[in-house]
């Protein structure tokens, strides 16, 4: 069994979804010979680098990061090769159908993540349109994982100068509709690619434990 990392790093000065709480990591101890104490402190939002939403992060009263069952953070996966998309294209139902299963998680793989550092990484990732979240509603998928910044397009935002690549209703639609119908939402993974090739891979989403939290920072896995 080979184990890959679909993880991207979290350090400081790293790109965040715009307009959400800067990532942090300060040393507030060093230790200065073996035995003496290093000790560190992170401040973050919890939707930083690699991470999932959980229905509560869309649906008032929906299950938070601590409530969502470990056998749904281990699955089978449906990996999808969209490497054809564009920066900002859309995903829709014809590029999924056929191509996924019920009870996996669909590994949508762009080659987006190579972007990360860059300007258009910020706002131009590939996106789920409407259609595309619906089909994955229907056929009854686990979880969804996206090299993106968010799974539906930049719909803008006051004070950044990227024009809007979707509107702000499909872009909530897409959400609620994947959340609603119980499918974790996986966003900012890297590596996706690392996954092709393999006959049946398994994927490990292990997100923060955090109390009542609609979302948490994770280390994802892909099993080969």
């Amino acid at each position: 069994m080979r184990v890959v990392d679909l993880t991207c790093d979290l350090y400081n000065g790293m790109p965040t979804y715009p307009g959400d709480p800067p990532f942090r990591h300060e040393f507030v101890r060093h230790g200065k010979s073996v035995g003496d104490v290093t000790l560190s402190r992170l401040e973050a939002g919890s939707h930083s680098g690699t991470h999932i939403d959980a229905p509560l992060h869309f649906v008032p009263r929906g299950r938070s990061v601590d409530m969502i069952d470990p056998q749904d953070l281990v699955l089978p996966v449906s990996f999808v090769d969209l490497s054809y998309k564009a920066p900002g294209s859309r995903i829709t139902a014809d590029d999924l159908r056929g191509r996924v299963l019920p009870g996996t998680a669909v590994a949508l793989y762009t080659g987006f993540s190579r972007l990360r550092g860059k300007e258009e990484y910020l706002y131009k990732w590939p996106f789920l349109d409407r259609s595309a979240a619906d089909l994955l509603a229907s056929v009854g998928v686990k979880a969804v994982i996206t090299e993106g910044m968010s799974i539906s397009g930049w719909p803008g935002a006051e004070g950044f100068p990227w024009p809007p690549l979707t509107s702000e209703e499909e872009s909530t639609y897409v959400h609620v509709k994947l959340l609603s119908s119980g499918i974790i939402i996986v966003e900012g993974a890297c590596g996706l690619d690392q996954l092709a090739g393999c006959g049946s891979p398994t994927v490990v989403i292990s997100p923060l434990k955090v109390r009542g939290s609609e979302g948490a920072m994770a280390r994802v896995l892909g099993l080969c």
